[in-house]
């Protein structure tokens, strides 16, 4: 069986709607910096969901959250949460989009971790990019 549109294959580089999508998770970064719930709802969608695989210990522990309980959780005041992408790598066709990126953490001055994330966005009807899911890994920092 096979889809009614082919829109062709991932596209690995693509100019201005790469732009965009990194665009989309850059503003992720800053509206977590900043603490700032309203930013970070704009950028996710409402059925977001984030994924945390801490690979740190003897076992890897997998928590999964709804994109509002996860914005509520990182709004507190406190100090900038500070993430940082390197080795990005951006895919996309049609609607869809994937970033994959090593990335550094940092709360305040202090680098608590590093690790993989894994970005899936999607477009919405008035063309912007918004991220539907974050899959990422906590991982120590070499």
């Amino acid at each position: 069986m096979g889809c009614s549109a082919d829109p062709g294959a991932p596209v690995a580089s693509g100019g201005a709607e790469q732009d965009l999508i990194v665009g989309a998770v850059q503003d992720f970064f800053q509206a977590l910096e900043a603490r700032e719930g309203v930013r970070l709802e704009r950028v996710l969608h409402e059925d977001a969901q984030l994924t945390r695989i801490d690979t740190r210990g003897d076992t890897v522990t997998v928590t999964a959250s709804a994109g509002t309980d996860w914005i509520l959780s990182v709004s507190e005041p406190g100090l900038p949460l500070i993430e940082r992408m390197d080795d990005v790598h951006v895919q996309f066709t049609g609607s869809l989009a994937h970033v994959w990126a090593h990335y550094t953490f940092h709360i305040g001055e202090e680098l608590s971790h590093c690790g993989y994330d894994a970005f899936q966005l999607v477009k919405s009807g008035s063309g912007d990019w918004r991220i539907l899911g974050v899959t990422y890994t906590i991982e120590t920092c070499l």
